[in-house]
């Protein structure tokens, strides 16, 4: 029998109970001839929500429909090991007689039944998550222990005869031979705010008591936490949305929304794509491969890859249109024209492509605001992502007659969803596609250049298609203007100064400039966690004694730990420890969009890490592989050419 393997989990929200999930399965599977397993579980209250705190209000959605969660790995996933089967969220929630009330949000005992494409609160998920961990700790078999320590770890280090020890805040410490940090949304070094500036509001919700009904608001940003906000001073102050709009309680601020691009993001669509899982023709990881080619050269993101991705929307849009007005036979034949187009690459895949193109434009013309593209010539997806086509800088009603026209277009297409509508079809290829995107980026994929530019650029513009807001929220979002309790009068790039206790927004982007000044600035991002300038202790000192560092020095935009492909951090002098793992957000950047929970029914990349990264650890203890403290990260982490 081996002896006792110990392990350190430090940070239990999703990530962390889905290793601690792998964890307890395969002691399980290995039975206990693998030796004892005892499992030291830190953090603040190991409730397992992580985020997804149970006090939140519903109004606070999740950005994902609830039959797309799910915790319990499948074997697309994992393999052949399986743990015992459970509930997705929405089963869960269906099992327990939840359903939602008319407001469309509240979760209870009255209302119409739960939908699988409902978003549902997000202290449900908290709710689930908890019960899901709940049912790991009771499944542990008797070989493993689980220890609960209820407070943060302060510091990590190395021991001398190997393994860590791990310091809490409360003083106490562990001893272990391997670790995990799956410590989520650490904070970094806040940027002083001045008097009326609330920066992520998200974090301290209390904030925005601070604001007074009536006060003016520049809220910045047209993303997933600018509407959060936005919910938290409508609905969350007692008003509410009816048929015929909405209904203000008085006690809400007017909001002031601005961004740098002034383009909203784009409405989540309905997932109705028919056949499951798109699967490309294009823009895939084989095709990836190729372009590296035998050296496994690093790539450039713009010019190597987008080509692969612009026509694989354009293939999407032609597939939806073409099942649409001539059915799934006539779909399927052109994708074997297509597929075999491409066996004689890519220039000819685009001529035929152009050709369909060509064939609309004697057809239907443009389909207006939100048509992403789509015009008397065809579908253009770089037009589509920019997104800028026909924005009204003439002046500040101009632009927000724009910017609705806009939104009420896309909001459209949106409920069409992705049978329905070719323009939805085609944009949400950037998510369907997103692990073959992190095939492309992870690791050191993208040249130096590359990644910054795709940090800064790309993301972005992936993020406003397709990591955009719920439905409903954007059909709230009109209904606020309607209202005049939301105006959008700067543009792009408006300039904000502080003026005594206040703020004035000036455009500087319209002909007819709009100046304004408001009580509050309110700025709607959030910052993925920097590993040199972490205000975790944790994190701190793994970088001040050299344990850790950053993926690119260099870069102003890439701040994560570096990793090597199989997780493990690489130290000042570019060694991996083998006995430490960092999953999470801590990586973003050098793993891409880590920021999700799983999902059933597909291959799912947080449960996929999880696993591999178990599964080794558990070898290494039991000898079938081996390695020490010191070997040099492979060179895939930086694949050079």
């Amino acid at each position: 029998m081996a002896g006792e393997l110990s392990v350190a989990v430090v940070g239990l929200g999703s990530r962390g109970l889905s290793v601690l999930e792998r964890i307890v399965t395969l002691a399980r599977r290995a039975g206990a001839g693998a030796g004892r397993i005892r499992v030291e579980v830190i953090d603040p209250t190991c409730g397992g929500a992580g985020l997804h705190t149970t006090d939140q209000p519903d109004y606070l959605l999740l950005n994902t429909i609830c039959s797309h969660v799910s915790m319990f790995p499948d074997t697309l996933s994992v393999g052949e090991d399986v743990g015992e089967a459970g509930p997705g969220l929405f089963e869960w929630v269906t099992a327990r007689g939840l359903r939602l009330a008319p407001d469309g949000y509240t979760l209870g005992t009255h209302g119409r039944p739960v939908s699988p494409d409902d978003y549902l609160p997000r202290r449900i998920l908290g709710e689930y998550l908890s019960w899901f961990l709940d049912g790991v700790l009771r499944g542990a078999p008797d070989h493993v222990e689980i220890k609960l320590h209820r407070t943060p770890a302060a510091d990590l280090a190395p021991e001398p005869g190997g393994g860590f020890r791990v310091t809490l805040a409360d003083g106490t410490a562990v001893h272990t031979g391997f670790a995990f940090l799956t410590t989520g949304y650490t904070t970094n070094a806040p940027v002083p705010a001045r008097p009326r500036q609330i920066r992520e509001a998200w974090r301290r919700p209390v904030e925005l008591d601070r604001i007074e009904p009536g006060q003016t608001v520049a809220l910045g940003g047209f993303g997933l936490t600018a509407m959060d906000i936005m919910a938290a001073l409508t609905v969350g102050r007692g008003g509410r949305f009816t048929a015929g709009g909405y209904v203000a309680s008085g006690e809400e601020p007017v909001l002031l929304l601005h961004s740098r691009t002034g383009l909203p993001h784009l409405a989540r669509p309905a997932l109705n794509r028919p056949g499951g899982q798109y699967v490309p023709i294009v823009f895939s990881t084989r095709s990836v491969d190729a372009l590296r080619g035998p050296q496994r050269r690093r790539l450039d993101f713009d010019a190597d890859v987008m080509p692969l991705v612009l026509t694989e929307m354009r293939i999407s849009y032609h597939r939806t249109r073409v099942a649409l007005a001539d059915g799934a036979e006539a779909e399927q034949s052109l994708v074997g024209e297509i597929s075999h187009a491409w066996e004689s690459g890519l220039d000819l895949v685009g001529k035929l492509l152009d050709e369909l193109d060509g064939a609309l434009a004697g057809g239907h013309g443009g389909g207006g605001h939100g048509d992403g593209g789509h015009g008397g010539g065809g579908y253009d997806p770089a037009v589509a992502l920019d997104g800028s086509a026909g924005m009204d800088l003439t002046s500040g009603p101009a632009y927000q007659a724009w910017l609705t026209g806009f939104v009420a277009d896309d909001l459209a297409q949106a409920r069409l969803g992705l049978a329905g509508s070719p323009v939805k079809s085609a944009i949400d290829i950037l998510r369907e596609l997103r692990d073959v995107v992190r095939y492309v980026v992870d690791f050191g994929g993208l040249t130096d250049a590359s990644l910054d530019r795709f940090m800064r650029h790309t993301v972005p513009i992936m993020n406003r298609a397709v990591v955009g807001p719920q439905k409903e929220r954007y059909a709230e979002l009109l209904a606020l203007v309607e209202a005049g309790v939301l105006r959008t009068p700067f543009g792009p790039e408006p300039a904000i100064a502080p003026n005594g206790d206040r703020w004035t927004v000036t455009s500087t982007r319209l002909l007819t400039p709009h100046r304004e000044d408001v009580d509050w600035r309110c700025d709607a991002h959030i910052s993925s966690p920097a590993v040199d300038t972490s205000t975790s202790p944790l994190i701190a000192s793994l970088f001040r004694q050299g344990l850790v560092r950053r993926h690119r020095p260099a870069s102003d935009l890439v701040c994560s730990i570096d990793v090597d492909p199989d997780q493990h951090p690489v130290d000042v002098d570019g060694r991996a420890e083998p006995r430490l793992w960092v999953l999470g957000p801590l990586c973003e950047g050098t793993t891409f969009y880590n920021h999700l929970v799983p999902s059933p029914a597909v291959y799912s990349r947080p449960l996929s890490d999880a696993h591999r990264c178990v599964k080794a650890m558990l070898e290494t203890h039991l000898g079938s592989s081996s390695s020490d403290r010191g070997t040099e990260a492979p060179q895939v982490a930086e694949l050079a050419g």
